[in-house]
Parts: C-alpha cells; sequence; structure tokens
C-alpha cells in the first residue's frame, strides 16, 4: 500500500465515542492535516473501539511507522491475502488497541494479553472464512477447548480496554460461561452464513435463527449489566 493511500486512510477513521481526551485531540488534529471533518460513531460497546496516541504521529513520519499489528500478522498484505474482507482501517483499529493495551496494562498484563491474542490471531488465519468469522463446530475438539478458553481469559481484557466493567465480574460463574458460549455462536452462524453483520440478519435461515436470537439475547443481557453497574 503506498504512502498516500495510508494517509488517505487516516482521514477516514471516525472518533469514538470513549476515546479519552487526549487521543481524542490527536485524532481530530490528524484528521484536520487532512482536510477532514471529525466524525463519531456511537454503537454499542461490543464493537467500540479506542485509538491510540501511536496512530497520531505526523504525516511526515510514516515512513519509518512500524505497527504493532504486524507482530501478529506480519503485514497487513499478509492478513488482506487470507482474510479478504480485511480492510487498512481494520488494521489501524487493531493497531490502535494492541497500542492502548500497551499502554494501559502492566508488563505483565500486556503481555499475557498478546499471547492470547496471538492464539486468537492464528485461529483466524487457519479457520476463518473470508469474512474472519470462525465456524466452531467444524473445529476439532482439543482446537475448540483453546478456543473457548482463550476467549474465556481474553474477554476482561477487552472489556477494560473499552471502558468497561470486567463481563467476568458482573457476572456469576455460570452466566459468565454462557456469555464466552454466546460470543461463539453468534460468530458461528455469521460463519455458517457468510452474513457480515446486522444488515444482513434477514438472510439467515430459519433453523438457525433460535440459536442466533438466544445468543443475542445473552449479548445484549451482558451489555446492559455492564452499562448500567455501579
Amino acid at each position: 500500500m503506498l504512502m498516500s493511500d495510508i494517509k488517505q486512510e487516516i482521514s477516514k477513521i471516525a472518533i469514538p465515542h470513549r476515546l479519552g481526551d487526549r487521543s481524542r485531540l490527536g485524532v481530530k488534529q490528524a484528521q484536520l492535516e487532512k482536510g477532514a471533518g471529525v466524525k463519531r460513531f456511537t454503537k454499542k460497546h461490543l464493537a467500540s473501539v479506542v485509538l491510540a496516541m501511536s496512530l497520531l504521529v505526523p504525516t511526515g513520519a510514516f515512513a519509518y511507522q512500524t505497527f504493532l499489528a504486524d507482530e501478529l500478522y506480519g503485514s497487513f498484505e499478509t492478513l488482506k491475502a487470507r482474510i479478504s474482507s480485511a480492510t487498512m482501517e481494520g488494521y489501524f483499529l487493531l493497531d490502535a488497541k494492541m497500542s492502548q493495551a500497551k499502554g494501559d496494562l502492566s508488563k505483565e498484563d500486556y503481555k499475557h494479553f498478546k499471547e492470547l491474542l496471538s492464539v486468537l490471531t492464528e485461529s483466524k488465519l487457519e479457520y476463518a472464512n473470508e469474512n474472519g468469522n470462525i465456524d466452531y463446530s467444524q473445529l476439532p475438539p482439543e482446537q475448540l477447548e483453546i478456543q473457548k478458553k482463550t476467549l474465556f481469559d481474553i474477554q476482561p481484557y477487552f472489556d477494560q480496554l473499552n471502558g468497561l466493567v470486567s463481563s467476568q465480574e458482573v457476572l456469576t460463574s455460570e452466566e459468565y460461561d454462557a456469555y464466552i458460549d454466546a460470543l461463539m455462536v453468534y460468530q458461528q452462524v455469521l460463519a455458517k452464513t457468510g452474513i457480515t453483520g446486522p444488515g444482513e440478519l434477514d438472510k439467515i435461515p430459519s433453523e438457525m435463527r433460535d440459536e442466533f436470537q438466544a445468543a443475542s439475547e445473552v449479548l445484549d443481557y451482558v451489555n446492559e449489566k455492564q452499562i448500567n453497574y455501579e
């Protein structure tokens, strides 16, 4: 990807509503330099992301910029070759999330988070469809166990990075286990049907709708508990 293309992608990135003040100002400055208007999105936390200061370097420094995401995928081109729906914007946001984790987590916790993320990354490259979704029902039993254990351990880190109370803290052990199962079922249905998100839910076959609806209700339940936690 040419340097001009990377600069153009930076100008398109919207500012998430949970962005810290310092990062928010930095993104605004980066966008103003490109003459772009500042955008925001207000999706529920399940899809929230936080841009990190590592992205906000002077445009002249891009030739020397390296991405933490490269440590997982090698490069954006490598990821794109395996998952055709991958976008440079998504790659920037993954890198931003990793940069945020490196700044927010302790050294030991960041190391653990990165190890867990590497397991998920390898599974995406090995088992995911062109949209990056995994049909967990097709995984070998031992791999399925590894994936669930990884999701079980990494979710509290995702919660923390999204500025939320840990789902593991607000749920009972049974509820938390059901939550991880629901996350997997949700992705599994997406993988089986080939759809990419909520805008295509009408394409879910009738025999999968009850399963998908049940998983969605669990995710909504956890979402509400985290938002309203005091």
